[in-house]
């Protein structure tokens, strides 16, 4: 038996692969420190229905995480909850409920609270509250509920600004065989780590600063050098992959991070996302030293107009300079372009197109996306709301799926921003310009289909390949939805 189970739903398309839900594991294990008996089951790896799973553990409460891709899943989990036995207790949490409370706690009967932000605080308070059989949650931060036929959002939870308090994050020694994260390149079995919360940035596109505060809180280099060893030697993994928003935004922490890995004497591989505004050829030479072959780092746009509305905080001078050091110091590099921007046009897009053909011999993996996610929580969302690209009627409770959406290679379930100036033909001249680079860059075009082949998609990678062949080999023109 279990006071509570938290349940991670599949992912149909795999957007992000196979990975530990660090957030809820994180969860599972501060619960487990404070005398709660949690377990976390993950239903990517794990083959099991929920009847029996809550025939074997009789929770009195059931926790649900997931994103905006898995919503749905989510939901059906809730449901089966409810339809198994109705009094018990279900709690939902991630960034997408963060930011979707209201209409959630609107249309999902089966939802009986949700926690918003930082997770481990609000959740053992409410799970505490539960189990004490209370009926009053007035007190706990953090969280959104029905009380009296109303929805009430109480105040955001105070930040942990010291996550060193914070247990390791729950890895079940059964489950963790089941996952297939591997280091790029070099195909050796990767656990995944985070050292750090927060985002001072705030992207326009990106939820991150709005889930965790601009405010970033760390752990000390000890504590994750700590738990990189157990993973290396207690769980046999060879490389590290750390998921941290940017790794590399307090200076003080990558280098004590850096001295630490160095100083005992620790050889493994490493992969981070950096900023290439807040980089140095020491520093980069550094974290070579530590182990770091692969940064991922977002440049978008090679128009400073548009890296400007996004709120970037690069230039291409300093991109240029970190393409520059990578190659010299022999370390890859994935680079992440995205169409369709807050006001972008169609001669923005096509300078970053430009830009990537020019210092095509700098990236390893060029991660391209056609049309801007609208995530709740960003800016991107606000101004489609305000500018009427998206629609009133528009809810991410009800069902929603646009084939022309997954044509481009997205997520059918997640809108995408369209603009009178970038709408559905500009989307279409993209795809067609940016054949043509793959068409030059064939070592780069492999790179990318074979992550989709990584992460399950065939079936839109097909579509893909089709229209590649239909707009460059066949030699037809870009057609307009």
């Amino acid at each position: 038996m279990s006071d509570i189970i938290l349940l991670h739903p599949a992912e149909k398309g795999k957007t992000f692969g196979n990975m530990p839900p660090l957030g809820m594991a994180w969860i599972t294990s501060y619960l487990n420190s404070k005398g709660i008996s949690a377990v976390l089951i993950d239903l990517q790896v794990e083959d099991i229905s929920i009847s029996k799973l809550l025939q074997t553990y009789k929770p009195k409460i059931v926790g649900i995480g997931g994103t905006s891709h898995t919503r749905f899943e989510s939901f059906k989990l809730a449901h089966s909850v409810k339809t198994y036995d109705p009094d018990i207790f279900v709690i939902y949490g991630g960034t997408h409920a963060s930011f979707t409370a209201d209409d959630t706690l609107a249309n999902i009967k089966d939802i009986d609270a949700v926690v918003r932000g930082e997770g481990e605080l609000s959740t053992y308070e409410t799970v505490a509250k539960v189990l004490q059989g209370g009926q009053v949650f007035s007190n706990i931060r953090g969280i959104s509920y029905r009380y009296n036929g109303n929805i009430v959002h109480n105040p955001v939870v105070n930040r942990i600004k010291d996550l060193d308090v914070l247990p390791f994050p729950y890895r079940d020694p059964q489950a963790i065989k089941k996952y297939n994260l591997l280091m790029d390149f070099l195909n050796i079995p990767a656990a995944s780590i985070v050292s750090s919360r927060g985002c001072p940035v705030n992207c326009s596109f990106c939820s991150a600063s709005a889930m965790f505060g601009t405010q970033l809180t760390f752990r000390s280099a000890v504590n994750v050098v700590d738990e990189v060893e157990m993973l290396l030697k207690d769980y046999n993994y060879q490389g590290i992959k750390f998921f941290d928003s940017t790794l590399t935004l307090n200076r003080n922490h990558i280098e004590t991070l850096c001295a630490e890995i160095i100083r005992r004497n620790l050889k493994f591989p490493w992969e981070c996302e950096i900023r290439v505004n807040g980089m140095s050829y020491d520093l980069l030479r550094t974290m070579r030293v530590a182990g770091c072959y692969y940064v991922d780092f977002g440049v978008e746009s090679a128009s400073p107009p548009v890296l400007k509305r996004m709120h970037k905080g690069i230039t291409l001078e300093q991109t240029i300079n970190v393409f520059k050091w990578t190659k010299d110091l022999d370390i890859y590099t994935k680079v992440f372009f995205t169409f369709g921007h807050i006001n972008e046009t169609i001669q923005d897009a096509y300078t970053t197109v430009e830009f990537m053909e020019k210092y095509a011999e700098y990236i390893s993996v060029a991660a391209t996306g056609i049309g801007v996610r609208i995530y709740p929580g960003t800016e991107v969302e606000r101004f489609a709301n305000l500018s009427g690209a998206q629609d009133r009627s528009f809810s991410w409770s009800l069902p929603f799926n646009d084939s022309r959406i997954e044509s481009l290679g997205n997520d059918p379930n997640i809108p995408v921003l369209i603009q009178p100036d970038f709408g559905w033909q500009e989307f279409r001249k993209i795809e067609f310009r940016l054949a043509r680079f793959w068409l030059k860059n064939p070592r780069a075009a492999l790179g990318v289909l074979w992550n989709q082949v990584k992460l399950g998609r065939g079936r839109i990678l097909l579509k893909l390949i089709s229209s590649f062949i239909k707009t460059q080999i066949l030699h037809s023109k870009p057609h307009s939805v």
